[in-house]
């Protein structure tokens, strides 16, 4: 189910981006932006949602102070207020929970780029004669494959198809005949170079040559600004989206204790990922980042503007005036 509801509509967005641009880095970025204007109503009501929170930060500063020794109370009265307000406490999140969908099926857009950006059916005869010999002409010039020469067609179609591309381009650059395409240039090679970064490596690939001392490839010790910029980005956003929502002032108890652990997991989870996966998710990660944040900028004082528009009513100044029209 989530292969056709998100994976494949990702990677027929992406292979045109592609076969419009021919570059792997510049069709993640055409993408995301691509991605981010289609949620934009999203982001607007996420951002009035947390206008609203803002708003009331006040109230609840009020009422910790008037219930700091009834917490039950206390969450009776904070709740009248949402509810009141129509104000839903995931409001804000929303952005973020879709977020982790379009990842997953980025993941297996960028692991899988020959199905999704090349259109290679693995099931045909003439696609799995063809991968035949692009090991043995690989073998023949004199390349170490590894476990590869023994991977079954099953597992070179899950896990090496970004290893597959480079070999066509091996095999296509030593002048090897390649039936039915000119000019030596396989249809399986993808240009995953982007401002001389290979995308499809892993960063984590980047800690060998250091521990090794080997510097003569800085090409792949320079991944390692993916994650680093990836981690800067998601902190800024992070810390943009908190200072709308007021969480950094008049946050106390629970609360509080949300924030510092979302402000710690956040960056070590942007870490991980972006270090252990192909670096075009990382890319992905620092132009979503980025442009939320303009979004989050640009709605933000756009709303200031149409403050008057967002109104928060309290459910007891109401009950007040209810009894005094009563008397």
């Amino acid at each position: 189910m989530f292969e056709y509801l998100i994976t494949r509509p990702m990677g027929f967005i992406i292979e045109h981006i592609y076969n419009l641009v021919s570059n792997y880095g510049l069709a993640i970025i055409i993408f995301t932006i691509l991605i981010k204007l289609i949620l934009i109503p999203l982001n607007i009501h996420s951002q009035k949602a947390m206008k609203k929170q803002q708003k009331i930060q006040p109230l609840m500063a009020e009422l910790q102070k008037k219930y700091a020794n009834d917490q039950e109370k206390l969450q009776r009265e904070m709740m009248k207020i949402y509810k009141e307000n129509n104000i839903s406490m995931t409001g804000g999140c929303l952005p973020m929970l879709i977020q982790m969908p379009i990842l997953i099926g980025l993941y297996q857009v960028i692991q899988k780029p020959l199905s999704y950006l090349a259109g290679v059916d693995w099931a045909n005869a003439s696609v799995i004669n063809e991968v035949i010999r692009l090991k043995d002409a690989m073998v023949n010039l004199g390349y170490n494959i590894g476990n590869l020469a023994n991977a079954t067609m099953e597992q070179l179609a899950n896990n090496s198809q970004i290893q597959l591309s480079k070999w066509a381009g091996i095999v296509g650059t030593q002048g090897t005949a390649l039936e039915g395409v000119s000019g030596g240039v396989h249809p399986w090679v993808l240009n995953f170079n982007f401002l001389g970064l290979d995308l499809s490596n892993a960063p984590s690939a980047a800690f060998g040559h250091i521990m090794a001392l080997d510097f003569s490839n800085m090409s792949v010790i320079l991944l390692l600004l993916i994650p680093v910029l990836a981690v800067i980005a998601s902190v800024i956003s992070m810390k943009v989206t908190q200072a709308q929502t007021g969480q950094n002032q008049n946050t106390e108890g629970q609360a509080a204790q949300m924030t510092k652990s979302m402000n710690l997991m956040m960056p070590v989870m942007t870490a991980f990922f972006t270090v252990t996966l192909p670096a075009g998710l990382g890319l992905y990660w620092i132009i979503s980042s980025v442009v939320q944040i303009l979004q989050q900028l640009i709605l933000n004082a756009f709303l200031d503007k149409k403050g008057e528009e967002i109104v928060v009513t309290v459910p007891e100044k109401k009950q007040q005036h209810r009894k005094k029209r009563k008397k």
